[in-house]
């Protein structure tokens, strides 16, 4: 998932691969206005957009104690260098990391110009590893907040952030998640349920909730998420008797698509 600390030409397309749009179109209504609206004194007066359309991501950063000297791969803070290059190259408007640490999170917030990051130090040392990003311009924070769920042996918090859709006026809860590697089963599974537990709850205010992570896992975690809530993946897949997970690896997106968003 992470390029190899070999030449910097050969790093950037390898991570480019790796950083992928996961949604887009979210929060549309059915029978929205159109863009413009005659005014009471028959003039036409440009009307507030209503279905804001961005782009979405989520990036497990590797954290930088994995690449301490020796290793086959790139520093820490080089590969958030890069990624922060390759989030602005790709104009994503919205991104959950996963992995995060404090030299890594320092680099993103200093090169990441135009965006901003929660929860950045607000969780205590235990809260860095998961950052959501979003372009400052084009969203603004309007709450945010944690649950705690195991991972790897430990305790740590899940944060969730409310954003408002300037132009429109609209509003997404989204949440970044990692869940435990390896033989961590329980815990993947009790992390899961902290999951679900949080989307309904969210869900229950009748605004859309965008989950993105790294689940360390593919269909069981996609099924129950999305077969448990009413989140759909944008990129496919659907929970049954028959489950068929989205064509992905550890990470991916849904989202709630029948929110009445205001």
């Amino acid at each position: 998932m992470h390029a190899p600390a070999g030449r910097r030409s050969a790093v950037l397309p390898a991570l480019l691969l790796t950083l992928v749009c996961l949604g887009a179109t979210l929060l549309s209504t059915p029978g929205a206005a159109t863009p413009g609206a005659l005014a009471a004194a028959g003039s036409i007066t440009a009307a507030r957009p209503t279905s804001p359309s961005f782009e979405v991501a989520t990036f497990n950063q590797l954290g930088s104690q994995h690449t301490l000297r020796g290793s086959r791969w790139a520093p820490g803070r080089v590969r958030a260098a890069i990624t922060a290059r390759l989030v602005q190259r790709r104009g994503v408007d919205l991104i959950g990391f996963q992995e995060v640490q404090a030299d890594q999170l320092a680099v993103l917030q200093r090169k990441l110009e135009g965006y901003a990051v929660w929860p950045g130090t607000a969780l205590g040392g235990g809260g860095l590893r998961l950052q959501v990003a979003w372009k400052s311009w084009l969203f603004r924070l309007v709450d945010h907040g944690s649950i705690r769920a195991p991972f790897d042996r430990q305790v740590r918090p899940v944060p969730w952030v409310l954003l408002e859709h300037r132009a429109t006026g609209r509003r997404i809860y989204v949440v970044d998640t990692h869940h435990s590697a390896r033989g961590l089963e329980d815990e993947r599974d009790a992390a899961t349920r902290k999951v679900v537990r949080l989307v309904e709850r969210l869900r229950a205010t009748g605004r859309a909730v965008l989950v993105v992570g790294d689940m360390n896992e593919h269909t069981e975690a996609f099924c129950r998420i999305v077969g448990l809530t009413d989140l759909v993946a944008p990129n496919g897949g659907a929970a049954s008797s028959r489950p068929r997970a989205p064509r992905r690896r550890a990470g991916w997106a849904s989202t709630g698509s029948s929110a009445a968003v205001r």
